[in-house]
């Protein structure tokens, strides 16, 4: 027996749908405010954000400063002390193949796609990793990754699908999830549903958390959701993982009685996680919307820039930061705004030497707020130390 695909359209109740428009709109704003020149860093420091709360659902309780010193690399990692965060750097290179070699959108919900998600998550990792316990005697198989699983399990109180159900069932996703056969506002309804069907299939021996947030990453930017890069669906789900658990665990309840949908699991479940998903993901793009209007930014630019003049910034081990020129906020702003510049450009939009424009450059690019790459024009970059005020509560 099916599974019911996603909360159709017309039986959506009207705040529902109100509320799927508004993120459309929002996702659209978002696309449109951001300055092309911040776009690149800014979705680079996205893919940490995903990785970092998607792991931390997962109990991988790696600060923020420690991945972003390892993105800077300028921090060594001890192997033995580190399996954590190699987890998220692992994860961050696996959003940055996705993006460098997409999946084709229309396959995003097939077999073949959702097998390649779960084998770029593990490229690199020892064997030993891939050792999991089989049940509770503590039989221990090792996972080909991407393989689909070949063993029935139990996962705390859900058990997923036989491993003959599971095809079945992946058939059926694979078919009803094909986003260009799905129009609308019910692309939308579809993601959400699609999120909880994948876990609920657990189609793998073990990290099917972490694909199936990678799938719905996936899934959004091929329904149309063309900022997705730019807001977090991770990061919301994160903010209170019992709720996330709680509503996924609402939508594994079989069908109540005829009145609860002609399905195999209970309509009146899914509705429940359609509306958390699409609360979560207003609550997202609202606040990324926030943290990206561009008067917003610029002001937070000013105080980042004047508190660097002053040398009252620390960074994350409670060092002082070296004092910053105040140009370096004019170069920031300019590059922000106008795009990639030559230096000769810069030095003449500062009115100085160009022994202290070199220096300042340097110091910039040296602490990250700037990427400076032989005599190609000077482009923007996002350092850590300046994340924390340019963009509060992200973490």
């Amino acid at each position: 027996m099916s599974f019911t695909s996603f909360t159709p359209q017309d039986k959506a109740s009207e705040e529902l749908l109100d509320q799927v428009v508004q993120i459309v709109r929002l996702d659209t704003d978002l696309q449109a405010k951001i300055p092309r020149s911040l776009r690149v860093p800014m979705t680079n420091l996205l893919r940490v954000v995903n990785s970092y709360y998607s792991n931390k659902i997962e109990g991988n309780c790696t600060a923020p400063a420690d991945i972003l010193r390892a993105e800077a690399q300028d921090a060594p990692l001890e192997v033995e002390a580190s399996k954590d965060l190699q987890e998220i750097t692992r994860h961050i290179e696996a959003q940055r193949r996705l993006t460098d070699d997409p999946i084709n959108p229309v396959e995003v919900s097939s077999r073949d796609g959702i097998s390649r998600l779960h084998r770029e998550f593990y490229v690199g990792v020892p064997m030993q990793v891939l050792d999991t316990q089989l049940n509770e005697q503590g039989d221990v198989v090792r996972m080909v990754p991407g393989e689909f699983r070949q063993y029935d399990v139990r996962v705390g109180h859900h058990i997923p699908p036989t491993v003959e159900q599971m095809q079945a069932h992946l058939r059926q996703f694979e078919r009803v999830y094909r986003p260009d056969w799905i129009h609308g506002l019910s692309r939308f309804l579809a993601a959400a549903a699609a999120h909880h069907r994948l876990m609920w299939i657990h189609p793998f021996m073990d990290g099917n958390g972490r694909t199936g947030r990678l799938f719905t990453d996936q899934y959004l930017k091929a329904a149309g959701f063309g900022g997705y890069e730019l807001w977090s669906m991770s990061r919301g789900f994160a903010r209170n993982t019992t709720v996330y658990y709680g509503m996924l665990n609402a939508a594994d309840h079989p069908r109540k009685g005829d009145q609860d949908g002609r399905g195999i699991l209970s309509d009146s479940g899914l509705q429940r996680w359609t509306r958390y998903f699409t609360e979560t993901a207003l609550d997202q793009v609202q606040y990324f919307n926030a943290q990206l209007d561009p008067e917003r930014l610029s002001e937070r630019i000013d105080i980042y820039f004047e508190l660097r003049r002053r040398g009252a910034l620390s960074d994350s081990t409670g060092s002082a930061l070296p004092d910053l020129r105040i140009e370096a906020r004019d170069v920031y702003k300019t590059l922000l705004y106008m795009g990639d510049q030559p230096r000769a450009e810069l030095q003449a939009r500062l009115g100085v030497g160009e022994r202290n424009t070199l220096g300042l450059l340097s110091q910039m690019a040296k602490e990250g707020l700037i990427t400076l790459d032989g005599r190609k024009p000077v482009s923007l970059n996002l350092s850590r130390h300046s994340i924390k005020l340019l963009f509060p509560y992200l973490w």
